[in-house]
């Protein structure tokens, strides 16, 4: 089996992988998501960017290459993530390990890091930083790149993330500039130690919108990581209420929400007290990140 073979093997396998997912999608999307998880797949296999793969297209795969696409192929089938499949993802171009028990880092999340990163223009400052919730530790992880004198403290409640993030910094050569504490969260954490910035990306889905969600996700990816009460911001409400303790003085927060939400957050912290919340577009316009300052 070439490259080509095997994108091809992929494409028609995989074709019939949506129709039981209840996330609606037109035909152009959900081939152009096939598309997208047969590169993913082989690239992680291979070893090969995809332009890369392209270009060698007439590469043989060998026998255990084979059997490993083809399993991995079964796998996503059952609707698994290509990055619980591959153990890896791509967040702020770094290599991110994840599996079960982590949610798997999005694009848009990258939206805190570049918010923090446009806040701090001093980028060879030595702030401290608190990554709540950490998950696999991509936020974190992120601002120690491009804080190179930064450290942070990075907060979960559960195993699996504390795991998957102390995997990501050893992995990364990071673990010198970070502690990881398991905390349910600010629960853990003394209100003596005061940062520069609070960074989160917490669960901020209404209980009505977990029922329109892909089958990929509710299926595979941790719950606890997504679901925020009837509102949707439970976990917001707790950081307008405990985050300042924990802050220097007008020290920022900078925190993801729903598409939807930009309203409900601003008038949230403005009646906690916080001073100049505001909401902040993403790349492609949307409101995506809290800012608020202490």
């Amino acid at each position: 089996m070439t490259i080509l073979e095997a994108v091809e093997f992929g494409k028609n396998a995989l074709a019939s992988i949506f129709d039981s997912d209840p996330q609606t999608r037109t035909d152009t999307e959900m081939e152009r998501e096939i598309v997208s998880n047969v590169y993913f797949l082989l690239s992680s296999l291979l070893k090969m960017s995809i332009p890369h793969l392209k270009f060698n297209s007439g590469r043989k795969l060998t026998d255990k290459e084979v059997a490993t696409y083809q399993n991995w192929i079964e796998r996503r089938l059952t609707l698994e993530p290509v990055q619980y499949i591959t153990g890896e993802t791509e967040f702020w171009s770094l290599p991110i390990m994840v599996g079960e028990g982590v949610l798997v880092p999005r694009q848009d999340t990258e939206s805190i890091v570049d918010k923090v990163k446009a806040h701090f223009r001093d980028l060879n400052d030595k702030y401290h930083f608190l990554d709540m919730g950490c998950g696999s530790g991509c936020i974190g992880i992120g601002l120690l790149t491009v804080f190179p004198n930064s450290t942070v403290t990075f907060v979960d409640k559960y195993e699996k993330p504390i795991e998957y993030t102390k995997k990501n910094l050893t992995n990364l050569k990071l673990s010198d500039r970070a502690e990881v504490i398991k905390s349910d969260m600010f629960s853990n954490i003394s209100t003596k130690e005061k940062f520069d910035a609070i960074v989160s990306n917490p669960p901020y889905i209404p209980s009505e919108d977990l029922k329109s969600l892909s089958m990929q996700i509710t299926l595979f990816e941790p719950m606890e990581a997504l679901k925020a009460g009837e509102n949707g911001l439970i976990f917001h409400e707790i950081f307008s209420k405990e985050a300042k303790k924990y802050l220097k003085p007008n020290a920022p927060l900078f925190l993801e929400i729903g598409y939807n939400q930009d309203k409900d957050v601003i008038g949230l912290f403005s009646s906690a007290g916080w001073s100049e919340p505001k909401v902040l577009l993403d790349v492609a316009g949307k409101p995506r990140v809290l800012f608020a300052k202490k």
